[in-house]
């Protein structure tokens, strides 16, 4: 019984979807191409909004604390050098940070242009609807012509008395 009522809900909203095409309105999409594609580009550019400021700040972090160990190990007045090349690694790390945190500050503007230009693009307009062909009915089944009422095998496409087109 469940089924046989969701199968006439079904047939009951593709025949008004084909009667409001035939009349020239388009169904309506519940989030159109262009709505996804806007919320698509919005949220990717909040993800990497997010991402870039998060690995901003760590770069900057990790480049300060490897500045600040090298002036505190690494000064002519202080202890020596745990090891040879202690002082250069560490100028050598803070530097790669840094870059690593220019980087991040590329990325975060990229997702601040993103998602702005998510927020105000308009809604791309849809491709314009093809045209389908009626379904296929079995066999041997038989219909009345438009035109002259004869029957007529229903897989012809043409009345084959009067010549009127069928679909």
């Amino acid at each position: 019984m469940r089924c046989a009522i969701k199968e006439s809900l079904c047939r009951s909203n593709r025949s008004a979807s084909r009667l409001a095409e035939a009349k020239g309105h388009k169904p309506p999409v519940p989030f159109g191409a262009g709505g996804r594609v806007k919320v698509a580009i919005f949220v990717l550019g909040l993800v990497l909004l997010f991402v870039g400021l998060l690995g901003a700040a760590y770069g900057w972090l990790a480049a300060s604390s490897l500045e600040t160990a090298h002036a505190f190990t690494c000064s002519p007045s202080g202890p020596p050098e745990p090891y040879p090349g202690w002082c250069a690694s560490l100028l050598s790390s803070a530097s790669s940070y840094r870059t690593l945190a220019f980087g991040m500050v590329a990325i975060f503007v990229i997702g601040v242009v993103l998602s702005v230009a998510g927020a105000v693009m308009q809604e791309v307009p849809s491709a314009p609807a093809m045209m389908v062909p009626p379904p296929v009915p079995p066999p041997g089944a038989l219909q009345a012509c438009k035109n002259c009422g004869r029957s007529m095998p229903s897989t012809d496409r043409f009345c084959p008395s009067c010549g009127t087109p069928q679909w």
